[in-house]
């Protein structure tokens, strides 16, 4: 202790004159049994001298973050789970004040199946308050490449495990080691009856340090919760030097006089053990030692919640200074996160037709669980060993195999019509091409492929028009150059929207520049080779060199295509198919990359027309803007930066969106648009990211916003990204006949429906989702098209009613049957749940053939 405290102070010089005394003692009677209890009355005495009432208190908290998965695979968590967790309960029974905090629904799971014994009696120190759960999560998932409609499962499910280990719902997200946190957060915890926030990974940020420990953290939407940082680690091991960092780190000292302290070893479990315990012992109210108190996470929250207006505010993402390579290590993994996201929301919403029709629609929670293990945060950022690799891609496969039928675009049902039927899952009208010809369904509907209204949406002549260097394509709303190279030379947009005729065509690409060039970098960066990529990296880039010049291989009316190939290295190199169809106001760029690299990093750029000091990102449920220039250190830190669907750069009247189906890492430094691609990290998987991959991006050039371009289809951005990662879906062998638009959106096209499933506890209800997506209020009438919906709730994200809507009269229905509507209200991003209750001895009638 003497070494820990302040060199000049007086509590260590009696710290060490005390141990003095002690050691005299010892020593001259040679060790004796009397001279032990002696030295031992004099420490207990030296421990007994009281803290001044100014001293800060430290809420100490067992502990054990044990890691779903990282250099160990899911089986082994299981026992580490049974080790630690059984290590635990004997300390608790041994040291009466001690208590004991958990996280992950999952690992809960797992003790229940193989270990009931324990479990039972995880569950009796439960009821006492000592052995408690926390966070409320399936698993403590990354808190950003998730959806928005997965961090609600993750938090759902998790959620209901929890209450029935302990009967009550967790107020805390706890979520100690992930690589930064959306924006989104707070609005989703308060959305599943969270109040606080417990991480510790922000003090990781390399250079700019992060300014509170405790603080109100609002969300996007302007949801706010309370968050605390422990100012020292969570897996400390409560001795003195650790209580003094926790005191000096400790970055809102007036506001606030009290912090976390999270002790056991961790990562790999283990937990608190007997010296923990008897040092905190020592330190309950020590003389210059933070005062070390027992207590539990909501103990410490309602102490905190008393310096409530005391507290600093931060408002948007916690952007960590670290580990920004995970938004692209080990990409198919992610690639398969994005797809299952999507034919999960489709499957749903098939079983929700089916429930309203037949009565015979069931969730899939099983399903989703499975899934949801595989976005634990060192899974999904793509950060452990290759054997857990293999075991999340065959968990992947596994869903594909249950829920389609031979690729992703045809989803499977247990019986049923053997027609070609078609789903629209997308909330608003959709065109898509199908065997020759345009085809159009409306929202929130499944037809017949011979249902479906035809469109002649052809050019009047082929797209492509070869030129001596290159090739021209143009459509109805773009024409663009594209040289032997695949790369976009001069690009142009035409406002076609009938109001907007008059404004001035946008170049997109600027003069000199192309588009549409892959680049490669080198990539070893300092600390950990799986989760960081470095500033520098950016001074080594090199552009990828043509194998073959590109190729025309279709050119209709409907569709163009050109072929072109490149060499990376002597292993490596990319086959990409440009594609421009009549009835999109975007390029398509398919890519397959036969990929055998070593630290290197492959992107792809797209400079465009366009200042602005910001960029825009899709998160879930909205979007976040960026710097697009590196002024401070706060805004150099982001030259890597996460984002879902899309991104956009953009002036008043227009700008260039760049579309994704399966990629996460983006930039943006001045008026260049970055796509991250691949990497090539060695540790701790050394074949991590070896072999073939596919995927897919759009660009997207407009005139007027991204939320309302001036063309004729009104297609914003938003609306763009979901169509290009939900396409439409063919159903195999449908039982339920045709459904058209049983929910339908008027008034305001920002709103989404993100989310229709079955209830989880109510066998005679669905779960309808909606966000706002364009960044401002919104209100909207929500148009009930199906007589079998008789009320409508609003609800939490739990499913929970919070109050009954009341439902309007309009008679719009094209079967002539006024069901009527209710009004919605939305704040910029705001999510709404609501419960559609139906009525009960529903029977299907059969359709027309």
């Amino acid at each position: 202790m003497a070494n820990f405290l302040p060199k000049n102070g007086t509590r260590r010089y009696q710290a060490l004159y005390t141990a003095n005394n002690m050691i005299n003692d010892l020593v001259s009677s040679k060790f004796s049994l009397h001279a032990q209890k002696q030295s031992h009355l004099r420490a207990e005495e030296f421990f007994r001298e009281p803290n001044a009432n100014s001293q800060m208190t430290l809420y100490a908290m067992g502990n054990c973050h044990i890691d779903t998965a990282w250099l160990w695979r899911y089986q082994e968590t299981r026992r580490k789970c049974a080790r630690s967790w059984s290590a635990a309960i004997q300390l608790v029974k041994k040291f009466k004040n001690m208590t004991f905090v958990f996280s992950q629904a999952q690992q809960l799971v797992w003790v229940k199946e193989h270990y009931p014994t324990l479990y039972k009696q995880m569950q009796i120190y439960a009821e006492e308050g000592r052995f408690v759960g926390v966070g409320g999560a399936w698993v403590e998932m990354d808190g950003n490449l998730p959806s928005g409609e997965s961090m609600i499962r993750q938090l759902l499910y998790g959620q209901q495990e929890f209450k029935k280990f302990c009967g009550y719902y967790s107020h805390i997200f706890w979520l100690p080691d992930t690589f930064g946190y959306s924006a989104q957060l707070p609005q989703i915890m308060q959305h599943c009856g969270m109040q606080y926030f417990v991480t510790q990974k922000m003090s990781w940020s390399i250079v700019n340090k992060f300014p509170h420990h405790s603080f109100h953290w609002f969300g996007l939407d302007g949801s706010s919760v309370i968050a605390h940082f422990p100012p020292h680690h969570y897996v400390s091991q409560i001795t003195v030097k650790e209580c003094l960092e926790s005191r000096d780190n400790f970055t809102d000292r007036g506001r606030s006089n009290i912090a976390m302290m999270l002790y056991g070893f961790g990562d790999g479990g283990g937990g608190p053990d007997e010296n923990m315990l008897k040092r905190a012992k020592c330190l309950v109210n020590c003389d210059g030692v933070p005062r070390v108190h027992h207590a539990t996470p909501n103990e410490f929250f309602r102490e905190l919640a008393k310096d409530f207006d005391n507290l600093c505010s931060w408002k948007g993402e916690l952007f960590l200074e670290l580990h920004n390579a995970t938004y692209t290590t080990q990409a198919f993994i992610k690639k398969m996160n994005r797809l299952l996201e999507s034919i999960l929301r489709d499957h749903e919403l098939l079983q929700s037709m089916s429930l309203l029709e037949r009565n015979e629609g069931n969730t899939i929670t099983s399903l989703w669980q499975r899934f949801l293990l595989n976005q634990f945060h060192d899974v999904l950022p793509g950060t452990c060993l290759k054997e857990v690799v293999t075991d999340a891609i065959k968990i992947y496969k596994s869903l594909l195999d249950e829920l389609t039928v031979g690729n992703e675009r045809e989803l499977k049902w247990k019986e049923g019509d053997c027609s070609e039927w078609v789903l629209n899952s997308c909330s608003w009208t959709r065109t898509f091409f199908h065997d020759d010809r345009f085809l159009q369904i409306e929202p929130l509907s499944i037809n017949r492929l011979s249902e479906l209204h035809n469109l002649y949406l052809m050019n009047e002549k082929s797209l492509c028009l070869e030129v001596g260097s290159g090739f021209f394509l143009e459509n109805h709303y773009i024409s663009a150059y594209i040289d032997k190279a695949g790369r976009v030379g001069n690009m142009v947009v035409r406002p076609t929207n009938r109001l907007k005729t008059n404004h001035n065509n946008f170049v997109v690409v600027p003069e000199g520049s192309v588009a549409n060039q892959f680049v490669i970098f080198d990539d070893v960066p300092l600390f950990w080779d799986a989760w960081d990529v470095m500033d520098y990296h950016l001074e080594t880039k090199q552009l990828i060199h043509l194998n073959s010049e590109a190729c025309l291989i279709k050119n209709t009316q409907a569709e163009a295509r050109i072929r072109v190939e490149f060499q990376i290295s002597e292993k490596s190199s990319i086959v990409q198919y440009i594609s421009l169809f009549s009835h999109l106001p975007y390029l398509v760029f398919n890519v397959t990359v036969q990929w055998h690299e070593s630290h290197k990093f492959l992107k792809v750029e797209f400079p465009v027309n366009v200042q602005n000091m910001d960029a825009y990102y899709d998160i879930q449920y909205g979007h976040v803007k960026r710097p697009t220039h590196q002024n401070t250190s706060w805004d150099a830190a982001k030259y890597e930066v996460v984002g879902h669907k899309w991104m956009v750069l953009s002036e008043f009247d227009h700008g260039a969106a760049l579309l994704n189906d399966c990629k996460y890492g983006h930039s943006c430094i001045g008026n260049t648009m970055t796509l991250s691609l691949l990497r090539a990290s060695k540790i701790p998987d050394d074949t991590a990211d070896m072999g073939e991959h596919n995927f897919s991006y759009a660009f997207y050039p407009f005139i007027g916003s991204m939320q309302r371009p001036w063309n004729d289809l009104n297609l914003s951005v938003m609306r763009a990204a979901y169509e290009f990662n939900n396409p439409i879906r063919f159903v195999d062998r449908w039982s339920s006949g045709s459904i058209s638009s049983f929910l339908i959106i008027d008034g305001n096209e920002g709103v989404i429906i993100d989310c229709v499933k079955p209830a989880e506890n109510n066998k005679n209800a669905l779960v309808v989702r909606l966000f706002e997506s364009f960044g401002g209020k919104a209100d909207i009438k929500l148009k009930i098209n199906h007589p079998h919906i008789i009320s409508i709730d609003l609800a939490d994200g739990l499913e929970r009613s919070i109050k009954p809507l009341s439902r309007k009269s309009e008679n719009y229905s094209t079967q002539n049957n006024d069901e009527g509507f209710i009004i919605l209200e939305f704040r910029a991003f705001e999510v709404k749940t609501l419960l559609l209750r139906l009525s009960k001895g529903r029977k299907y009638k059969e359709s027309s053939s």
